[in-house]
C-alpha cells in the first residue's frame, strides 16, 4: 500500500513540476501583468436610488479572470443622507456576487456572475500606468520591482442582471484599487 501511495505522490509531483515549467514557457513572451486588483469605489445604479459604494477583488491572468464583490445601493459613507420619498426598491440593498470570465488581461473582461440577486453579465476594465507602458514597450516589469504608483489601478464596470425582476440592480461602477 505504501508503494502505491508513494508512486501516486511521485506521479503528482512530477506532473506538477512539469506543468509549471510548461506554463512558464507558454507565457514567456507575454507582457501583461497578471495579478489581483482590490478596489473600492462608487456605484451608479440605473434606478432612482442614491449612489452607493462597492468593494471587490478580481484576479486576472492572460485570458481568464475571476472575482468577488459586494455593493451597497443608496448608502454612501462619504455624504450625508439625502433621501427622497420615491426611491426604488433597490434603495439600501446589499448585493454580493462572484464572477468568472474571459478577456484580454485586465484591459477588457467579460464576466458571468451569480449572487444573492441572480445571474448577471459584467463588462470590466482595470487599467494602470505600468500595464499600459509594459504593453506598448513589449517589456515586463517584475512584480517585486513595482512601486506603489505602479500598482494604483482604475476600475470601471457595467453590470446587467439577466432576470427581469432584478434589473433594478443594473449599474455602473468606477473606482480605484491596488494591484497585488
Amino acid at each position: 500500500m505504501r508503494t502505491i501511495i508513494s508512486a501516486i505522490t511521485l506521479f503528482f509531483l512530477s506532473t506538477t513540476f512539469a506543468s509549471h515549467a510548461y506554463a512558464e514557457d507558454r507565457y514567456s513572451g507575454v507582457t501583461l501583468i497578471r495579478g489581483t486588483v482590490v478596489s473600492v469605489g462608487r456605484v451608479d445604479p440605473t434606478e432612482n436610488v442614491d449612489t452607493g459604494f462597492f468593494v471587490d477583488a478580481n484576479y486576472t491572468s492572460v485570458a481568464i479572470n475571476a472575482g468577488i464583490g459586494t455593493k451597497k445601493f443608496g448608502d454612501s459613507p462619504l455624504r450625508s443622507d439625502q433621501r427622497e420619498d420615491d426611491l426604488s426598491a433597490a434603495d439600501g440593498e446589499r448585493v454580493n456576487n462572484a464572477y468568472a470570465g474571459i478577456g484580454f488581461g485586465r484591459i477588457v473582461q467579460i464576466q458571468y456572475g451569480y449572487g444573492n440577486h441572480g445571474d448577471l453579465l459584467r463588462f470590466r476594465s482595470d487599467f494602470n500606468y505600468r500595464s499600459v507602458v509594459d504593453f506598448f514597450t513589449g517589456k515586463r516589469t517584475p512584480k517585486d520591482r513595482m512601486t506603489l504608483g505602479d500598482r494604483i489601478t482604475f476600475t470601471i464596470a457595467v453590470e446587467q442582471y439577466q432576470d427581469s425582476d432584478e434589473e433594478i440592480f443594473d449599474n455602473a461602477t468606477w473606482g480605484v484599487g491596488l494591484l497585488f
